[in-house]
């Protein structure tokens, strides 16, 4: 499966799966939130979820995992509660 195929995979399939396996297998960060980020940044795509909401569920994850959350989906207001 090549990139514009695993694209238009079924997001929970076995297929998916695979792919982003391969895809991800020489990296040396983790690959469960690289496919969880990726499931939600489709998801994103569809409308499914919000900026806010991707932000938000990942942020504690990415800076756990990078030391920084310097992404770009970080809304205006993040934090000023």
């Amino acid at each position: 499966m090549n990139r514009d195929e695993l694209r238009r995979a079924d997001l929970d399939s076995a297929d998916w799966e695979a792919a982003a396996e391969s895809i991800l297998e020489d990296v040396e960060y983790d690959t469960e939130l690289g496919k969880e980020m990726g499931r939600d940044a489709f998801r994103l795509a569809q409308g499914e979820m919000t900026r806010e909401e991707f932000h938000e569920k990942y942020h504690e994850e990415v800076v756990a995992e990078f030391g920084v959350d310097d992404r770009p989906t970080e809304p205006e207001d993040f934090g000023d509660e």
